[in-house]
């Protein structure tokens, strides 16, 4: 599979160091580092493009503007790519309305785009998390998905409780799960829940710390993201019960 990551700053070159690092024999990925783009509606896309992007699959988009989301159909028309990634770990970097848009241009050219919110929620048939939830149909973003994403872990707990043994089958983007487990193992299994989950934003989590209103009340993303790996624990937990 070809990738183009889209990036602006720290946030996404970490994730897009990650990614290189654990990525299967046979991926390509090639990074696109986006300008500083003054004016708020993006007329002329092309403008901003190089001349040479390579052709992708998929587009990974981890910049840190709005202008540079409104970028996304010419980057996809210009690589041939079928789906896009559009990473939420800040909302104001693809505010809804323009996510709405984007799915609208994008579907046009028969271009599947998700919008996980954190980008740690992707799995093989969602993205989200709780009120953001949302299925998909693509087999890009699905095989993206068995490499990066919720995490999934595996545990075997000793006679004393203890976590004796933690491997990860698939991890977050960002890198934080592997990160986590180094500091789950050892620890008490009925204290891994919510504690693995804390560890997990000491990474540090790239997601906001911005208060939201959501449905279900003030929250943050980056909550979420504890949420997450707290889940995977307890999915591994219980296998290793049974």
């Amino acid at each position: 599979m070809k990738i183009l990551i889209l990036q602006q700053g720290i946030y996404g070159e970490r994730i897009t160091e990650n990614i290189k690092n654990k990525a299967p024999e046979g991926w390509s990925i090639s990074t696109f580092n986006v300008p500083a783009i003054q004016e708020p509606i993006v007329d002329e896309p092309e403008e901003y493009l190089p001349k040479n992007l390579p052709s992708a699959d998929l587009i990974l988009h981890l910049a840190e503007s709005a202008q540079a989301a409104q970028l996304l159909p010419a980057v996809a028309k210009a690589t041939g790519a079928d789906a896009v990634i559009a990473s939420i770990d800040t909302t104001a970097w693809v505010p809804m309305g323009l996510r709405n848009q984007l799915h609208r241009e994008l579907a046009k050219m028969d271009v599947t785009i998700v919008f996980p919110e954190p980008l740690c929620s992707i799995d093989e048939e969602t993205v989200g998390f709780n009120e953001s939830l949302q299925p998909y149909t693509s087999e890009t973003i699905r095989e993206f998905s068995r490499y990066f994403g919720k995490p999934i872990l595996e545990v075997k707990v000793d006679s004393e409780g203890k976590i004796s043994e933690i491997e990860v089958l698939r991890g977050s983007p960002c890198g934080s799960t592997e990160y986590t487990i180094k500091r789950v193992k050892g620890m008490p299994a009925e204290k891994a829940v919510p504690t693995s989950g804390l560890m997990c934003l000491h990474y540090p989590c790239l997601a906001s710390m911005t208060f939201e209103q959501k449905a279900n009340g003030v929250d943050t993303i980056m909550h979420n993201s504890g949420r997450i790996f707290n889940e995977g624990m307890e999915n591994a937990l219980k296998k290793a019960s049974e």
